[in-house]
């Protein structure tokens, strides 16, 4: 099978392709052919090399952590999906290939009015934003939370999490994403191109979730905490403030936070609201067609979600 991956730490060009053997799945596994990838920040921060003390990993690297596929082979110990069937998956890294294979319990059956395009960057955003809101403060209906970066993928599905939960939602973000952001059920947007938002909005978080990439928000983030709220980031960790009492957070998963609670909780929520996901684009999943795709992830202007479509 092919895979698109790398042999070296760099820029987008290191991207090629790779022939490898289709993988072989246990007994708890699917066997998925890929229809269409997610590209996330991740990704990139992965290629670059910026993640390899933390996660090392042997050469070559095909990442890869949302995916469509339908269904080829499955494990004797799987009785949930069938052959054939179309299934979200979020494999932890592979998902730039012909073939992933990925336990049952990361994938769900894609709802049947869910678009492809949707589908093929669902999970992984959809879940990160899902365990920031639910799992790291304990914020009740009315509160005040701010989220950093609310155009994002992961922080645009945060703000629908948030509304759906009766959270009082103010996004952040340039200018060029309001009506974006309010479309989602924001109750108010305020541009940093517009407004000094480490001043209009001084202590007003009960909690301030930073899904900015690269962690941009960490800066002036605490600025906009209450004293004694929370702060939660994807990435960058603020120093604490010494006037006020503030609970900082990365988003360190625990065992107890599993993909599938949060799949099964997503699906609902789509089915009973609908669910928007912008795609910004799509390119194939060849060598050169990953490389675009990741140079769009670098330049960190585009809102949406970036695909990649199978061949």
């Amino acid at each position: 099978m092919y895979a698109i991956g790398f042999n070296q730490f760099g820029g987008p060009d290191v991207f090629e392709e790779i022939q490898k053997d289709t993988p072989i799945y246990k007994k708890n596994q699917l066997l998925v052919k890929t229809m269409m990838a997610g590209v996330n920040p991740y990704d990139a921060l992965l290629r670059s090399g910026a993640m390899k003390d933390i996660r090392p990993i042997d050469f070559p690297i095909v990442p890869g952590s949302d995916l469509l596929g339908k269904v080829v082979e499955m494990g004797s110990d799987v009785t949930d999906f069938k052959i054939g069937e179309l299934v979200i998956a979020t494999p932890s890294i592979g998902g730039y290939a012909e073939f992933v294979a990925v336990s049952h319990k990361l994938a769900i059956p894609k709802p049947e009015t869910m678009s492809l395009e949707m589908a093929a960057g669902f999970s992984s955003a959809s879940v990160t934003a899902f365990w920031a809101m639910t799992g790291f403060a304990p914020i009740q209906a009315g509160n005040t939370l701010i989220i950093q970066g609310a155009s994002g993928a992961v922080g645009s599905i945060a703000v629908q999490i948030a509304k759906d939960y009766g959270f009082n939602v103010i996004g952040t973000g340039n200018s060029r994403n309001r009506e974006f952001v309010l479309s989602l059920g924001a109750d108010e947007f305020v541009a940093y191109d517009e407004e000094n938002i480490p001043e209009y909005l001084a202590n007003q978080g009960d909690f301030v979730f930073d899904a900015s990439f690269g962690g941009k928000g960490a800066k002036d983030g605490l600025n906009l905490v209450k004293d004694g709220g929370y702060y939660l980031s994807l990435t960058a960790i603020p120093k604490s403030v010494p006037t006020k009492k503030v609970t900082i957070a990365s988003l360190q998963r625990t065992k107890e936070m599993t993909t599938n609670k949060a799949l099964n909780y997503l699906t609902d929520l789509y089915q009973r609201k609908g669910l928007i996901m912008e795609t910004a684009l799509v390119f194939p999943l060849t060598a050169t067609g990953v490389a675009a795709a990741h140079q769009a992830i670098d330049t960190k202007t585009i809102a949406g979600k970036i695909l990649l479509k199978a061949r």
